[in-house]
């Protein structure tokens, strides 16, 4: 607000009173827009006193403030996009007005060395698709300036190629990355893409391209995703964690990102060994801070690292990580991501008595956590033996999951059966004894059968490790 402020009060940006005194009106308001403040007849009266209410002239001052906060949110990217202290845009002004002898010597050339922060010799080691192409700016700069003074040079036009190549690779791979993944989640086949596959094929002799670690990580990404060779997980997640201080903040996240769903993928068909790998990538981005935004840790970036912890039995690591990192929730969530998680911790060492406490505190704003919260508490009453309970809540959950239309059938079917095995597990218990052995035993055999056959079952570990507790060895 207050940057905004200063770009309408400057005359370069805007020259109309009406809409600076607007701008001003706003920014003493902030962040108080209510009616009171900010009405209409209340704008009008500070901007035209004296004057009877005249909607059509408020109306052109909100269009033209509208229209420069647009031209503000521009500034601010191409700030943020390190546009201002770019020097090809620099030279390109200098070279239309013929001004280039005011250009010093080699400062395109540094823009290179600067953006790919090695000299020019060197395969750039550029950590963004930003900083690719400003390169290929600043060498189609310095090729421009050449042909217009009469002194062109094979070697500036070289190294536009060079970076137009790198940014087309670049660009192509991370896409062909999240088509992958994209397909892999609605379960289609993509279409053939024989440029794609000349680009993947081409990086076997392309040597200076591939020095480019960036590309390097998702030619490998692209390779895991498509072949799903297990073998290539480790080799690709060393590559990654090695240079990570060569790939800016928001491509190491995609690409961790990338690792972790092929962890969860391989997970869900029963290959535990990857739970310590999803907190391994855990443990290296928090330590990094790669996981924080403006400072902060996300509610579900949080509840995701309590609840692989403790898949793992982590209990200690998780117990200190929550009281290293409550601090550091977003205020508004903060209390209620902690006391969730807390009870899923006391819920995990054996404590069910004091879930519930925890669990009546929480608040349910939120579907998932909603959802989360109602499966720990199906889990805590059974545990606890509480029969009533546990038959009210589960007919009380199914009632919830059938009627929300936010829930895709996926996930309706993966709490249906939750509950559907719970209940029948639950009264499995309570039959034992009270009928004959054998048949007992045949219904017990024949559940185990039955929920290992069925594919959309959520907390479906859970369910086998109860069954597996009370059949034994049959």
């Amino acid at each position: 607000m207050t940057r905004f402020c200063d770009f309408a009060c400057s005359p370069y940006f805007n020259k109309h009173k009406d809409v600076k005194a607007l701008v001003t009106l706003l920014s003493e308001a902030y962040p108080d827009f209510s009616e009171k403040k900010c009405g209409r007849s209340v704008l009008f009266k500070q901007l035209f006193p004296g004057k009877t209410h005249h909607q059509p002239s408020l109306a052109i001052v909100f269009s033209y403030s509208l229209r420069l906060f647009e031209q503000f949110l521009v500034a601010e990217e191409l700030a943020a996009a390190g546009a201002f202290i770019d020097k090809t845009h620099y030279a390109k002004q200098l070279r239309k007005r013929n001004l280039t002898a005011f250009l010093r010597e080699n400062e395109l050339e540094t823009e290179i060395k600067t953006t790919n922060k090695v000299s020019k010799s060197v395969s750039p080691t550029s950590t963004t698709l930003d900083g690719i192409q400003r390169s290929y700016r600043a060498a189609a700069e310095r090729d421009a300036i050449g042909l217009k003074t009469g002194h062109p040079q094979l070697e500036s036009l070289l190294e536009k190629q060079f970076h137009l190549d790198a940014f087309f690779a670049l660009d192509k791979l991370r896409d062909a990355c999240e088509l992958q993944q994209r397909a892999r989640l609605i379960k289609t086949e993509l279409p053939g893409d024989v440029l794609l596959e000349a680009l993947v094929k081409s990086f076997e002799s392309a040597e200076r391209l591939r020095k480019i670690p960036l590309i390097e990580a998702y030619l490998a990404i692209y390779s895991l995703l498509k072949t799903n060779d297990l073998a290539q997980f480790r080799a690709c997640l060393d590559f990654i964690r090695e240079n990570s201080g060569q790939i800016g903040k928001d491509d190491l996240q995609q690409l961790f990102n990338y690792l972790q769903n092929h962890c969860i993928e391989q997970i869900n068909k029963g290959q535990q060994p990857f739970l310590w790998e999803v907190f391994r990538i855990y443990q290296f981005q928090l330590d990094n801070q790669l996981l924080l935004v403006n400072g902060e840790l996300p509610e579900w970036h949080f509840k995701n690292i309590v609840t692989t912890g403790l898949r793992i039995d982590e209990r200690d690591w998780v117990r200190n990580f929550m009281e290293s990192y409550k601090n550091q929730l977003p205020a508004g969530v903060a209390e209620n991501a902690h006391r969730y998680n807390l009870a899923m911790y006391f819920y995990h060492i054996g404590q069910p008595k004091q879930v519930l406490p925890l669990l009546v505190q929480v608040e349910y704003t939120d579907l998932r956590y909603n959802l989360d919260a109602k499966s720990l508490l199906l889990r805590t009453y059974f545990d606890l033996g509480e029969d009533e309970a546990l038959m009210a809540h589960c007919e009380a959950f199914k009632q919830f999951v059938k009627r929300n239309k936010s829930l895709t059938e996926f996930q309706k079917q993966g709490y249906f059966n939750l509950i559907r095995f719970a209940i029948k597990i639950y009264r499995l218990w309570l039959n034992e004894g009270l009928v004959k052995q054998d048949k007992w035993q045949q219904s017990a055999l024949q559940l185990k059968a039955d929920l290992g056959a069925a594919e959309t079952v959520f907390n479906k570990p859970w369910l086998e490790g109860k069954l597996e507790e009370m059949i034994g060895n049959i």
